[in-house]
Parts: structure tokens; sequence; C-alpha cells
């Protein structure tokens, strides 16, 4: 059978309807790369980009990209994409290469024949196998639900060597035309309403839309027309790169106010605070919710636009947090969601079909209320994968309760082997869950290699950090089970699941034999207080903060074994000492007030010999400087700082304590007390309050 004018009707009516469609295409990799030349060549015209390694001349003629090189054509517009799984099949990259496909154009997906591809060994593999497991020890589970998806699809044409099968296109409507340089209604509306908030003394906005809806572009069409009204206006999202869709615009339609739009990340809102007539949030949902409630204190005229359905994740968990927040703290906050498609016309079928690839479009199903009937059930992923339902609910709870879920995350759920499911039921709906990664119990020789700084082998998270970053070789024989995700559904938060899941699993850690479980997490005060309930406690503090949260990762242990236990001590103290020693550098940007919360309840203070608490006292009592009192006062602070919430030190004071004498900072650098005589007096009086705290004092 000639296909060949039954592609060039399809081109035509994708053209004409600007949809877009899934092709694909199964067969032996030689044959698959031969058809974008001859039979599918039609489909195959103007720009367009290879995701993986070309292995045969017929894919040549097509840029070829790695995963990693996607950037580059990210905020472009193709005619056409080809994913080669042969490669590997990399569910971040294929839904970022999704989203640049223009209205009419298609993405081949190239793969063995489905029964095949069931079992293919994967070059993806590689990057989530940990010691000792190899890509033999895969078991194909996503790719079998892959497989399950596309074959349940009738929006996508099949090829193969056996024939074609053709696809269902649904019908489209043609959208109202809009005003220059809005492409839609729905996005002229955005700006209008972006235009008054930045008029209005005290407003809120949360722009909401599916990827392709121009919403970021709306953000930048109405900062253009801000800018060149003398405003100021200030642009924060996750990361800069996030933000092109926003300068692009500007930058189109007017150059020279590009270098008037001012880009901060969240952080550096938080802590170098800028005066601005309107701030703007996009990608609000990879942000997390207690760094939104915090930069709503940042300008009193605010726009928070968020992806609900996109690569980066889902912003359904957004969308119940952040809007309760808003609802108690901010009632007359407006919202507007667009729903037209700019790229392409809705319903698309590449759209649809690869967010139930991907499980982007997953919503919040009903919600039961817990009561006794709560079961704890372990799910294995070959279950997982095999019940579909299942899995969109669970992959739902993930969306909902962490900022970071990504379509890369789907596959680790269904693939990774080290990985433990535990999830508490109802009803047959999951209310919260926990992932562990099993960790530890490293050969001699490897950790060695770790310890010298000489390996550092993929996964093992604990075991690695606590050996080459604080030398502890003995934790290597340990078996751990590492927290990598704790999800409970935001409606059901602070009623107490999340700790009985953490009981629950040391109930199962004993059982197993396990020596120790453990969690590594952005340090915010809600968390730091919540594992610390759950009897996990500090042993490193890392020295990067994250960029969007603002805090520093805290990797945390509960001991489960008595071996762990009595190394604990010991290592809670170097912990301590570690985090003290690095604040003058590593750790200077560690907020004092957090410093109390890190080492709450590290130790007790020791007795001060008599010298000591001679110059100390001499200091609080008399006239001593405090240039001849540093050492002393340095001692007082770091035997006492563990108790220094208890003993209701404030939080100006233990900053003027930590930038004064732990930092050695001059009077400039702390804003109260004002200026070096009140400050000294203050420190006097803080030093007689913390002698009170020493046992011979």
């Amino acid at each position: 059978m000639n296909s060949q004018p039954l592609l060039e009707r399809l081109q035509r009516q994708l053209k004409q309807s600007r949809q877009r469609l899934l092709v694909w295409v199964q067969g032996e990799q030689a044959w698959c790369h031969r058809q974008l030349e001859t039979a599918l060549s039609p489909l195959c015209s103007g720009q367009g980009v290879l995701l993986g390694q070309p292995l045969t001349a017929a894919a040549h003629a097509i840029p070829s990209l790695k995963a990693a090189e996607l950037h580059r054509v990210l905020g472009t517009t193709l005619d056409f994409a080809v994913v080669d799984a042969y490669a590997g099949f990399n569910p971040n990259a294929f839904g970022q290469l999704c989203g640049t496909v223009r209205g009419g154009g298609v993405l081949l997906l190239l793969t063995p024949a489905a029964d095949q591809w069931r079992c293919y060994d994967d070059p993806e593999y590689a990057s989530l196998c940990v010691e000792p497991h190899t890509p033999a020890d895969m078991n194909g589970h996503f790719l079998q639900y892959l497989c399950s998806t596309l074959e349940g699809s009738d929006q996508l044409l099949c090829w193969s060597e056996a024939g074609a099968a053709w696809p269902r296109l649904p019908q489209t409507a043609d959208p109202e035309p809009a005003e220059q340089p809005c492409l839609s209604l729905d996005q002229a509306e955005a700006v209008k309403r972006v235009l008054a908030v930045a008029e209005q003394r005290r407003a809120a906005l949360v722009l909401t839309a599916d990827r392709g809806r121009g919403k970021s572009a709306a953000l930048g069409i109405a900062a253009t027309r801000l800018l060149q009204q003398g405003k100021r206006i200030i642009l924060t999202a996750p990361s800069r790169a996030a933000t092109g869709a926003v300068f692009e615009r500007v930058q189109a339609l007017a150059p020279d106010c590009m270098s008037q739009l001012l880009f901060a990340s969240p952080d550096d809102l938080l802590h170098q605070p800028v005066q601005a007539d309107l701030l703007l949030v996009d990608e609000a949902a990879a942000i997390p919710t207690p760094v939104l409630v915090e930069l709503l204190n940042c300008c009193p005229r605010i726009v928070f636009s968020t992806t609900l359905h996109g690569y980066e994740g889902n912003g359904q968990g957004f969308a119940l947090r952040f809007r309760h927040h808003l609802e108690l703290h901010r009632p007359n906050t407006a919202e507007y969601r667009l729903e037209t498609p700019i790229r392409w016309a809705g319903p698309d079928p590449l759209e649809q079909l690869s967010n139930r690839m991907l499980l982007l479009d997953v919503d919040t199903q009903p919600l039961p209320s817990p009561d006794q009937s709560l079961l704890l059930e372990t799910i294995d992923q070959a279950q997982l994968s095999q019940d579909p339902a299942l899995l969109r609910d669970l992959f739902a709870l993930l969306l909902l309760a962490h900022y970071r879920t990504t379509p890369g995350d789907l596959r680790i759920l269904l693939d990774s082997p080290n990985l433990q499911i535990h999830v508490l039921m109802q009803q047959g709906q999951p209310l919260a869950c926990v992932l562990v990664a099993e960790e530890g119990e490293l050969p001699d020789a490897l950790a060695q290699t770790v310890w010298e700084g000489r390996r550092r082998p993929r996964g093992h998270l604990l075991p690695q950090t606590l050996i080459a970053q604080e030398g502890w070789g003995e934790v290597a024989s340990w078996r751990a089970w590492r927290i990598m995700r704790i999800a409970v559904h935001p409606l059901l938060q602070q009623q107490g699941l999340g700790a009985q899941l953490l009981n629950e699993l040391e109930c199962m850690a004993v059982a197993a034999g396990v020596d120790y479980l453990g969690a590594s997490f952005a340090a915010s005060e809600s968390l730091l207080a919540f594992w610390h309930h759950c009897g996990y406690r500090p042993v490193r503090l890392g020295e990067q903060r994250d960029p969007v949260a603002g805090t520093h990762a805290l990797l945390v242990v509960r001991p489960v074994s008595d071996q762990v236990r009595q190394w604990l001590p010991r290592a809670q103290h170097w912990y301590g000492q570690s985090v003290l020693r690095r604040l003058p550098g590593a750790l200077q940007d560690l907020e004092p007030e957090r410093l109390t919360l890190l080492l709450d309840g590290l130790w007790q203070p020791d007795a001060a010999d008599l010298d000591t608490l001679k110059r100390l006292r001499g200091f609080a009592q008399d006239q001593r400087t405090l240039e001849s009192s540093l050492l002393p006062l340095s001692w007082l602070l770091e035997q006492t700082l563990p108790l220094w919430g208890q003993a209701g030190i404030g939080c100006d004071d233990q900053r003027l304590l930590c930038e004064r004498i732990l930092r050695q900072q001059p009077a400039t650098a702390v804003a109260e007390p004002a200026g070096k005589r009140a400050q000294l007096q203050r420190l006097r009086n803080l030093c007689d309050q913390l002698l009170a705290l020493l046992p011979s004092a």
C-alpha cells in the first residue's frame, strides 16, 4: 500500500488545524532512520532536531543533540523533532522537546517494536543504577508503562514495517483574533490584569496556565509597557533561564528597556530586598511555598505566574498550598487562567498524549477524611506500572507535596533498583507516602577511595557524604535507608501522618537489620522542627545555599542499631564544631537566628576555668574591651549557643552575638542596636546573661 498520499493529506490537515502529532516509528534502528529520508520525509521538512546520537547516514541531515545539550533549542520553535529512544528515553528531555514543536508539526519517536522496547536495555539505565546494581538488574517498568500508554491511544500515527495505524484528530475551533502584540484574547486579558495590579496601592494576582498558552510572554508584554512608563520592575523565578520568554518579549518590543528589567533570585530578594513598583514571580510552582509567603512581603504589588501542567513538573501543589495561604492573608488576590493555546491549536493530540505519558496531567482527587482505617502498604514497582490508577494517584501525591517533581521522577519511581515505596492508604487512595533508597554496606576498597577523595560512585548519598565530607570511615559498612521523599496531602498536613509514616518505617528498619535512617533537605525552620520532632539529628550542614529555597542542605540521621547510637554523640559534636568554625567563611551567609535551630540541644556547657571566668566577668561587669575579650567570649558563645532558644535570647541579640563575636564583623554589620557604644553595652549585658548558663557560674 502506498502511504505517501495519506501522509501528505495528514500533513496538510495538521498545517490547517495547527495541531501537532506524535509519530511512533517502531523497528530496527537502521530501518527507523531510513524512514526519515524516505517514507516519512514529508513530515521532516523545515527546521528540526534529533535527540540522540545519529548512528546511520539517514539521520545526518538532521542536527543531533544529546539530552544534556537540549538547552540550545529551548525557547525556539521547531517544525519537527525526532526522539531516538535507541539512545535512551529521557523523560525530562522528551517533555521539553514536545514544547518546542510548533502547531502543524510532528514529534517522531523511534523505538524498537513495542514487545522488544519493553525489555530493551535502555542506555538511560546507567544513570539510574547505584552500587552494586548494574543496568542488567533493571526491569523496564517505565518502558512497559510507556508502551501501554502509547498502545492505548488512537491520537498518534503508528508506523512500522507491518504497516501504519492512522490517528483520529479531534476537531479544533478557530480562536478569536487578538490585538497585537498579544496572540490570543486570553493573553490580552492577562496583560490587562498585570497592568491593573501595577496601578493599585497593594494587590496580588495569580496567573495560571498549561504550557504553551503564552503566560510568560504576557508578563513580558506587560513589563515592557510598565518599563516604558518609567516603572521599576523586578522579575524572579527558580532560575534566570526560566525567564527566557519574558526577556524575549521585552527585547522584541522595546530593546532599549532590556537593561531596566531586573532579575533577582528568590534568595537574593529575601536577603537583599530591592524597591520595586511591581514584582513578577514566574514559574512560582517551582518555588517552595514558605519562600513564596516571604516574597509577599517584598513588594506591595506582586504577580505570581505558574504552569499547571508542564515538563518542569505540576503546579497543583502550588494551587492547594499557596492559594490557601492567600485566601487567609490576601483574600482580595485576583486569579486568572489562560486557556487558549498559542503555539498550537487545542485540543492538541501531542500535548494530550505527552501529558499522559509523563503524568503531567494528574490532578487532585476528592479527599477522604483520615480515620482509623488507614493502612500502610508497601507497593511493588511492577504492581505500580500495571496499575495506572494507583500510579496516577501516587504521582499526584508527590506533585502536590513537593515543588520540584519532574517527569524524570516518574522514571525513578518505576525503575530505581534500590527504591522502596511505602504508602498510607484509605479506601484505595494514597494519603501519604515515603520513598526510601537503600544505601550503605560499601566494600572496604570502595569506601577507602571515597574517603581519600578519589571516587564518588553513583548514589549512596548518606554514606558518601559522611565519609567524604566528614571523614567518618566507619559508616561504610553500615546499612542505611535514606528517605528520598516523604509526602503528605497538603490538606492533611499537621495531623501526624508524616510522623506516623516515619515510626512505621523505623519498625520495618529494625526488622530488616538496618543500622540507621537518614534524610537530606533544605533546612527551613518548619522542616527542621519536623525532623527534630521525629528524632532525627543533624550530622552535616552543606555550604551551598539552595538558590530557590534559600537555605543550606542539612543531613540528618536516626540511629537504629547500637553501634550507630554509640557513634552519634561524636558525630554531632563534630558537626557542631564544624558549623561554628565555618561561620566566618564558608557559612558566612548563614542567618544567626537559624544557627540556634541547627545546634539546638547538641550539648550542655562545660564549667569555665578560673582564668576564663575572670576575663568574662571583667568584660560583663567592668570595662574590659571587646578586643581583649574575644577569645573567652567566643568560648562562652560556643558553649551556650545550643541553649540560646530556651534562654530567651531574641533574634536581634543572636545576630549581634554572631556577627560581632563569632564572625568578628564591625559594628556597621549589625542594624540593632545601632552604634558601637550601644552594641558594646548590649554585649556586656548578654555576656552576663550567658554566664548564668555555665555550671560553675
